[in-house]
């Protein structure tokens, strides 16, 4: 599919300034990020053709283990494939109780939390969820990708891990170097470590039933150069589900956007919720 015209606001501007947080949704302390919408979205109308406002409320929320500070309160727990998911459809359900019936929800998965958000649409179909963007999306056959078969266990002394970590994301030197600090916590190292390797074991089929039953709600993003979602996928995509929206990447784009084309993929992700 031809690429779509990036929105020509920066969805950034729509947005008040973001509110760090941390949310306890089931035992868990979860971080987050609130960015409330500054105004409401232009007026549009539901199923049954009565008017609505959609307020827009972005809320990145961090896997369990995936960051150190002091809202760890066990740093020994490792956190199962399984446990992600349910904390993602807890926090939906929480939301689907703070707001009114009838509040529609988009899911925004990057790379595995994109077969994360595919999950929490299985587990929730009728929760309101209107829209799901994969971006980069690793969604199927995760070991047998480029990086999969790269993918090693040892990490190291700094240097190394940077190293390394620059390899497998494909992440210039200074990107790597954020992404390794983080990892400098051995509680996120090993939960790192362990979901990944809970991956390469059970994300391995695509799920065709469940993309072809919600075919309207899915925007696929793809990248040409992409190591752990190969262009292959694109084709895929687009040959198996040609009613799905499924976009290659023009801009050059790599896996890793939020390190250097955040702002260029907030405009496509705007243009895509300007649609709805």
């Amino acid at each position: 599919m031809t690429n779509p015209t990036p929105s020509q606001v920066n969805p950034a501007t729509l947005f008040k300034s973001p509110v760090k947080a941390i949310w306890n949704v089931q035992g868990e302390n979860i971080p987050t990020l609130w960015w409330p919408a500054k105004d409401h979205l232009p007026l549009s109308k539901n199923s049954q053709n009565e008017p609505r406002h959609t307020v827009l409320f972005m809320i990145p929320a961090c896997h369990l283990g995936h960051s150190g500070g002091s809202h760890i309160t066990d740093p020994s727990r490792m956190y199962s494939l399984d446990e992600q998911v349910a904390s993602k459809i807890a926090i939906v359900d929480r939301l689907r109780e703070m707001y009114p019936v009838g509040t529609r929800f988009i899911l925004a998965g990057h790379s595995m939390g994109s077969w994360l958000a595919l999950q929490v649409l299985k587990a929730r179909p009728n929760h309101g969820i209107e829209r799901v963007f994969e971006l980069f999306p690793t969604i199927h056959r995760i070991a047998d990708t480029p990086n999969g078969r790269k993918l090693k266990v040892i990490f190291s002394a700094p240097p190394v891990l940077r190293s390394i970590v620059g390899l497998v994301a494909g992440q210039e030197k200074d990107m790597a170097e954020i992404t390794s600090q983080k990892l400098l916590h051995s509680s996120v190292v090993k939960n790192c470590l362990f979901l990944a390797n809970q991956e390469m074991e059970t994300i391995k089929v695509m799920d065709r039933e469940l993309i072809e039953e919600h075919a309207s709600k899915f925007v696929f993003y793809y990248g040409k150069t992409d190591e752990w979602s190969p262009i292959e996928n694109y084709y895929e995509m687009r040959d198996e589900f040609p009613k799905i929206k499924s976009f290659l990447c023009e801009q050059g784009m790599v896996h890793a956007f939020v390190l250097g084309h955040g702002e260029a993929m907030g405009l496509l992700v705007g243009g895509w919720i300007n649609e709805m």
